[in-house]
Order: structure tokens, then C-alpha cells, then sequence
């Protein structure tokens, strides 16, 4: 039996914040637990938008780091991208007024529906819609079964940013750009996490997303991946097994079959 931890507490975490391109800035903490970080992505623009609250625990000091670029009252959207307490744990804590939570139309019909206290104001998106939020346009692209059956990813289509959640991640912690290619370390760590039931519908969504030429991609644990990289952790996915093995966050799943 194992006591649970499923608290983050904001003085376990250091957070910074570094901005990558053009208004975007990626906010990251090393979280020890799962030896991965954990980042935020605030887009700076007409309608600032805030992808991933980080878990409950941690969000008053992502939040700190947010009121350096903008009062906290200016945020307009906040996007998660499948329903995990990492993706918007923090959500409860949000004292923005205005701010509207965005997700995918799976995640509001299968998650945000019939649960006490969840914002029935929010936004839904489906594959390919478009929200305007100043001089960006982010577009949603769905991506079932990329860890969950809700998941869905975005793409800013003027600075070509890709943000991909639980797909790209590499271990560690690491500058906010990589300069060295982690693909090996990235597979790894899905075999080892067990997080995709089936290699078929991640490979399927990444020749997607590599027909999008993204100039940078922004996974939710691990480093920015410029488009000089990114072609390697494609061809990682493309090519390697990393679907689940009876691995579970590092452990093995033994079954009785007597």
C-alpha cells in the first residue's frame, strides 16, 4: 500500500519562466516525483491565452509568473488539452474574472458534463475549428487516443507554434530550447510510463502534425523542440514500439491468471 501524493505542493516546485518566440512564453517546473517537468504556455496577444494550469498544488506560483508578463485580470482563455489535473488542476484557483476555459468537444461532453462545480461557461472546440485571439489564430486539432480519447493538440498558425501535450516529452530538466536530440530518451520513457495503449493512432496524428511544419513545438514535460529537431523525434515515433507492456509509471503490472 502507498500513501497517496496526488497534492503538488508549490514549495516543492521551483518555477520559471522564459519567453521562446515572438509572445510565447513557456512557464516549467521540475516536478522530482516523476522526474519530468511540468510547463504552462502563456500566449501574449490581444486575448492573452494560458495553455495548461499546471496541478492544484503548483498553480499559485505559475501564476505568479503570469502577472510578470500581464495582470492577471487581462487573461482571456485558458486551453487544456485532455482532462488531467496536470492539463488544468489548478483551474479552481484562477482569480482572473474574465478568463474562459477551452477544450475539446470530447472533453465537454465526456468530462466537463454532470460533475458538481465545473464552469458551464466554457468553450469546446472540434477537429480544425479556429479561435481568433488578436494577431495569432490557434487551431485545434483533435488527436484521440494520443494518451487520451479527449485529447486534442493546438496549432498558432502565424508563428507556426505546435502545442502537443504528452506527445514530444523528454525527461529531465533541460533548456527551455533543446540543442540535443532526447528522441531515444523520449521512447523510453513511454515504454517505461505506459501511457499509449496502441503505437497505430500516435503515429497516425504525428505524420499529421510533421505535415504541419512547425517552426516550434511546445510539449507539455520536457524542452521546446526547434524545426531543426523535430524530424528526429518523428522518426522516433514512426519507428519505434513504445505502446504499453504492462509498464505503469515505471512499474511492472503482474497478472494472475489462475
Amino acid at each position: 500500500m502507498s500513501i497517496s501524493k496526488t497534492t503538488l505542493s508549490p514549495k516543492d516546485v521551483d518555477i520559471s519562466i522564459s519567453e521562446i518566440s515572438d509572445g510565447i512564453y513557456r512557464i516549467c517546473g521540475l516536478v522530482d516525483m516523476y522526474g519530468i517537468t511540468f510547463n504552462q504556455f502563456l500566449i501574449n496577444d490581444e486575448s492573452p491565452t494560458l495553455i495548461h494550469t499546471g496541478p492544484m498544488g503548483m498553480y499559485p506560483k505559475i501564476e505568479e509568473k503570469v502577472k510578470e508578463v500581464i495582470p492577471l485580470d487581462k487573461l482571456e482563455y485558458v486551453a487544456f488539452l485532455h482532462f488531467e489535473s496536470d492539463e488544468w488542476g489548478g483551474m479552481e484557483f484562477l482569480k482572473s474574472p474574465k478568463a474562459r476555459l477551452v477544450c475539446s468537444d470530447l472533453s465537454s461532453k465526456l468530462n466537463l458534463t454532470g460533475w458538481y462545480n465545473m464552469p458551464v461557461d466554457h468553450i469546446s472546440f472540434w477537429d480544425n475549428e479556429v479561435l481568433k485571439i488578436g494577431k495569432k489564430l490557434i487551431r485545434f486539432i483533435m488527436t484521440p487516443h494520443v494518451h487520451h480519447w479527449d485529447s486534442m493538440m493546438i496549432f498558432e498558425e502565424n508563428t507556426k507554434s505546435l502545442f502537443t501535450s504528452d506527445l514530444f516529452m523528454q525527461p529531465g530538466f533541460n533548456k527551455p530550447v533543446l540543442s540535443d536530440d532526447l528522441s531515444e530518451a523520449m521512447i523510453g520513457l513511454y515504454r517505461a510510463v505506459g501511457i499509449f495503449a496502441s503505437e497505430n493512432p500516435v503515429r497516425e496524428r504525428t505524420r499529421r502534425l510533421a505535415g504541419l511544419h512547425p517552426k516550434m513545438v511546445f510539449p507539455m514535460h520536457g524542452s521546446c523542440i526547434d524545426s531543426s529537431m523535430f524530424g528526429k523525434y518523428t522518426d522516433a515515433i514512426l519507428k519505434n514500439d513504445f505502446a504499453y507492456t504492462n509498464m505503469l509509471l515505471g512499474r511492472k503490472m503482474e497478472y494472475d491468471v489462475t
